[in-house]
Parts: C-alpha cells; sequence; structure tokens
C-alpha cells in the first residue's frame, strides 16, 4: 500500500497545460467532479490514453490549488490564482456542491485580496535579500 492508503492502480496521471500530476483516484473523487470521473472511468467512452497520461487544457496553477482540496479540504491558494479562477475550472470540471461552496466563501472573504498582498509582499522580501545577498562583501 501507498501513501494515503492508495494501491498501485488508483495512481493516475494528468498532464494539465503542460505540468505533470500524479495523484489518486481517491484523492481526485474527493473534488467530486463530473468530468473527472467521467474521464477516468473505463466504460466512459473515453478512449484510455496509451501512454496513461491523461491530458487536460487548462491552468495547471488553478488544477494544483483543486488538487490540494481534494487532498486537505482547504483551498490553498498561491499569488497566481485568483477565485474567478478558481469559479471558470469549477465550472470545466464541474465539480461537487462542497468545493463550490468553498470557492464562493473565498470569493467573498475581504482578506482573500489581503492573501495575494501577503504573497506578492514575501516574492519582494525573497528580492530585495537576494540582492543583498549577492551585494554583501565576500570574506
Amino acid at each position: 500500500m501507498a501513501e494515503d492508503g492508495a494501491v498501485n492502480g488508483d495512481w493516475v496521471r494528468l498532464n494539465v497545460g503542460g505540468t505533470m500530476f500524479e495523484t489518486t483516484r481517491t484523492t481526485l473523487a474527493r473534488l467530486k467532479s463530473q468530468f473527472l470521473d467521467r474521464l477516468l472511468a473505463g466504460d466512459s467512452g473515453f478512449a484510455q490514453p496509451a501512454d496513461g497520461v491523461y491530458k487536460i487544457d487548462r491552468d495547471p496553477e488553478v488544477f494544483r490549488v483543486l488538487l490540494n482540496y481534494g487532498r486537505h479540504g482547504q483551498l490553498l491558494l498561491n499569488s497566481h490564482v485568483t477565485a474567478a479562477m478558481l469559479e471558470a475550472d469549477a465550472d470545466f470540471y464541474i465539480l461537487g456542491q462542497h468545493v463550490r461552496l468553498a470557492i464562493d466563501r473565498l470569493s467573498e472573504d475581504p482578506d482573500a485580496d489581503n492573501a495575494l498582498k501577503y504573497f506578492e509582499a514575501k516574492k519582494a522580501m525573497r528580492k530585495r535579500q537576494q540582492q543583498q545577498t549577492s551585494l554583501s562583501p565576500k570574506h
């Protein structure tokens, strides 16, 4: 048995927008996505990929946030993903109501903008630290 109680047949490989993801069917099932459920169903009518990698033409950063929701039950944002982007992909993937409600709460959260400002401030601070380090005299 692998991590998260997954057996080898439970693992899925997805290429989303050029980025490779490996996860379990169990994690994907937590999203209650009609699109993903149908894509991965053996009797769905979709051809199984010869290389074993399902290809989806969507934004990989948004998918990463949704995938982590399936893993942790929380929308763990990064600085590249907005609530509007999540809403668009919720429609594309036909996600379950529980995920849509989490996205709705996020889009109504007045501190959501503060989260983005926090990430931008951290990035700027790291850049300044790198510049200071490169300017420091070496002993």
